[in-house]
């Protein structure tokens, strides 16, 4: 699975400690609170979950958080998900604690990251429930999904990236098992040369767009879009400079990604939506449950389906000719 790259569980630590002020002094008993984050995806070779733990200080919590000790279990505690198919147990995948994925520096203690990670093949068939033990305490914390199923993209039907100079274009997909939303993305893929030396400055350029969140649990789901708006993007991402040239990363370089997200991905994802209310105080969604409601997060699936596009000029389309030379974006250098 891919760490993402905002990490919903950066979103949950922050609320945990945003209302906090800096120095405080807390007279309760400490209780040990557990935050975990985990998604499970059946296309991941490596499957992680992040588990994490609020802390008390009499000091400056922010200078607190950055000791890894104050936030991290290590191996005090036991990960396992256990895989279930109808009602019946399976096997047990155990996570193994690493620390070998790096993470951006930040507030948080962020060097070394801990993360519980396996290697096993999910069944999309499967149920699947998470188990924290803390070999210290005992205290238990579980949670559950059912796996986001594979599903496909059927609409545009070409391979040829001709939606690029159409005002709309539908975007038709069949439902994938177990989700009830779908986040539509466009991306395009570009290198960039020195015009000097003819070294490579950006091998592996990616623009990617976020085209529309679509709520459905329909068989199949259709959405009209305007993807020809993604020349538009590219032209707010990238800025005119003289000393690149710049290439399309192969003829397939336009890519439609649809990501299927569980009931549980989706209830925390609204909730935690950025708000333009005067009224910033939420409710915390989590689907973690222990005996003594010390335990918050999120523990969910999702799934993505993936089509590639030639971006080129063909008949009664110039979408290769509208990058290169048209008004929005034949300014970027593009050759």
């Amino acid at each position: 699975m891919k760490i993402i790259g905002k990490s919903l569980f950066y979103a949950l630590i922050l609320l945990l400690f945003t209302e906090c002020k800096p120095d405080f002094n807390q007279n309760a008993d400490y209780k040990d609170i557990t935050v975990t984050y985990g998604l499970l995806n059946p296309k991941d070779s490596v499957h992680y979950i992040k588990v994490y733990k609020a802390f008390l200080t009499d000091g400056n919590a922010i200078l607190a958080a950055g000791d890894l000790d104050n936030i991290s279990y290590y191996d005090q505690i036991d990960v396992s998900v256990e895989e279930y198919i109808n009602n019946d147990s399976i096997r047990t995948l155990r996570f193994t604690m690493t620390t070998a994925i790096p993470k951006d520096s930040g507030i948080f203690a962020y060097n070394p990251q801990v993360l519980y990670y396996s290697t096993a093949t999910l069944n999309p068939d499967a149920l699947y429930k998470l188990k924290i033990i803390n070999l210290q305490s005992g205290k238990e914390i579980t949670a559950e999904t059912p796996i986001v199923g594979n599903f496909s993209i059927i609409q545009p039907f070409s391979d040829i990236a001709s939606f690029l100079t159409s005002n709309s274009a539908t975007v038709k997909f069949r439902k994938a098992p177990n989700a009830v939303a779908y986040d539509i993305y466009l991306k395009f893929y570009y290198i960039e040369v020195n015009k000097n030396t003819g070294d490579t400055i950006t091998p592996n350029g990616v623009i990617q767009w976020k085209v529309t969140r679509v709520r459905s649990e329909q068989s199949s789901i259709e959405v009209l879009a305007s993807l020809n708006q993604l020349y538009t993007v590219i032209a707010s991402r990238l800025k005119p400079n003289e000393n690149l040239t710049r290439y399309t990363n192969g003829i397939e370089c336009v890519e439609l990604e649809i990501w299927g997200a569980e009931e549980n991905y989706m209830i925390y994802l609204d909730i935690n939506e950025p708000s333009s209310s005067l009224v910033q105080d939420r409710v915390m969604y989590t689907n973690m449950k222990t005996s003594d409601g010390s335990a918050y997060g999120i523990f969910s699936s999702r799934n993505i389906a993936r089509k590639k596009f030639k971006l080129i000029n063909s008949t009664n389309n110039a979408a290769m000719d509208s990058l290169l030379y048209g008004s929005i974006t034949g300014h970027l250098g593009f050759e």
